[in-house]
């Protein structure tokens, strides 16, 4: 080997060989765990006694929670950092490609918050973006429009008038990539993967049941929250009691749940179960 070779041949890869595969599983499954635990952790926090919050109208707005908004921002780095890193183990790249995207995708709802509070009760801890100035009127909040008999505070909790809009793109489109891994690229089948018969060997067969369920369940949520969003800008319809309920939180989580199976799954539990034979020898 030249001691300064270029070319495209100048870092090989190294996916046929044991310890690459070994990472990679160990990269999704620490994913998954991370992905599954994020709206646990959040639920957790919501209620616990010790750093006083609200339950949130949705993960998104645990952003602004006092503590809780650092394990928020953390996970999504955490998720978006290792998916630009995982390469995975299809011989023509196209997990390494997709994973770049949703990568980028969870960086975008890290960086760029939804507006508003997402606190339903009258008084509650939040962390606000203010504009500190020489005059105090500036930040009298009393002169804020009122709402419903309550400041409209809005404005203390929207980064700019557009970081709403990049935060529910990025995320419809991350959840959009995470289903698409679930549903075509780990239901994929490999040579090795089959009987002598052409079948599917039974673990894939479970695999892929767990990835189409997980990958369901991910649209599913997905289709709801857009239904609402349409609802909310076309109709009049009295929709008060989707955030009354949360139901935001829920579906998110719902899908971050599923994201989180299907990528342990992947990571086969920590190469404990559902391997195949061809695995177990590595």
């Amino acid at each position: 080997m030249q001691m300064f070779q270029t070319g495209k041949d100048r870092y090989p890869s190294q996916q046929d060989e044991a310890y690459a595969t070994i990472n990679q599983r160990t990269l999704a499954f620490i994913v998954g765990l991370v992905a599954l635990g994020l709206p646990t952790v959040l639920l957790i926090g919501a209620f616990n006694p010790v750093i006083d919050t609200c339950f949130r109208d949705s993960i998104s707005h645990f952003y602004y929670a006092p503590f809780w908004g650092g394990p928020f921002i953390g996970a999504l780095v955490f998720i978006g950092t290792y998916m630009f890193v995982y390469q995975g183990e299809d011989k023509h790249g196209s997990e390494a490609r997709l994973s770049n995207f949703a990568g980028a995708f969870a960086f975008g709802v890290a960086l760029f918050p939804t507006a508003g509070h997402g606190c339903d009760a009258l008084s509650f801890r939040s962390r606000a973006l203010a504009e500190f100035a020489p005059d105090p009127d500036l930040l009298d909040l009393i002169k804020t429009a009122p709402t419903d008999d309550r400041p409209d505070l809005t404005f203390y909790f929207e980064l700019t008038s557009w970081s709403a809009t990049v935060h529910y793109l990025s995320a419809t489109l991350l959840f959009c990539f995470l289903a698409w891994f679930a549903l075509v690229v780990f239901t994929a089948v490999e040579e090795h993967q089959r009987n002598p018969d052409g079948s599917l060997k039974y673990t894939k067969i479970v695999r892929n049941r767990f990835y189409r369920i997980c990958g369901a369940v991910m649209i599913l949520c997905i289709l709801c929250m857009m239904t609402y969003a349409l609802l909310a800008h076309l109709t009049d319809l009295d929709l008060s009691w989707w955030a009354a309920n949360n139901m935001p939180f829920w579906f998110e989580a719902t899908a971050l749940w599923a994201f989180g199976i299907s990528w342990i799954v992947k990571g086969r539990f920590f190469h404990r179960y559902l391997r195949d034979e061809a695995e177990q020898r590595t």
